[in-house]
């Protein structure tokens, strides 16, 4: 477990620098595509086009590394009330929905979609639309990371719940 949560830590790392860096060049693009329509009259749409798929690809990172954070929108309100081996097989269940989510529609359907893409060049950027496409597998493999990270987490702590709950001291998961 401990080797799994330095890979999460190296992948939460990644992860953030890439929402960093991509957060910082949309604010380069947006702010020299703003200068440009209104200080010169003649728009860049290559900075406008750059910025957009690049917001694309911070939406998909930025998902999967909340996902990984756990810090996603979790409605909490029948989970408290269930006892730790049902929110145990809750946690498990929904992590593993969402594995299978990742795999199918990210990984397999992100990957042909962008396959399918290659040969298409986008207008402004002259670059395969494809590789913009990349983003989706690409974010299904880290979501799918976290998918499987999250169930060792789940079954980490309800086992610590229990030893604790076996010692006689109160636990809460």
């Amino acid at each position: 477990m401990q080797m799994l949560t330095t890979v999460k830590r190296g992948v939460d790392k990644v992860m953030e620098w890439c929402c960093i860096i991509i957060l910082g060049v949309m604010t380069v693009l947006v702010t020299y595509q703003v200068i440009t329509r209104y200080c010169f009259n003649k728009p860049s749409a290559i900075s406008e086009t750059l910025s957009q798929y690049l917001f694309v690809w911070m939406i998909m990172f930025g998902s999967a590394y909340v996902f990984g954070l756990r810090e996603h929108l979790d409605i909490t309100v029948l989970k408290d009330r269930m006892s730790p081996s049902v929110r145990l097989a809750v946690e498990i269940l929904t992590n593993l929905t969402l594995l299978v989510f990742a795999g199918a529609v990210m990984i397999l359907g992100g990957l042909r979609g962008a396959m399918n893409q290659m040969g298409t060049v986008d207008a402004a950027l002259q670059i395969p639309v494809g590789v913009i496409y990349i983003a989706v597998p690409f974010c299904g493999v880290i979501t799918l990371f976290y998918a499987v990270y999250n169930c060792f987490v789940a079954v980490q702590e309800y086992k610590n719940h229990s030893t604790r709950t076996s010692d006689g001291t109160a636990g809460t998961m």
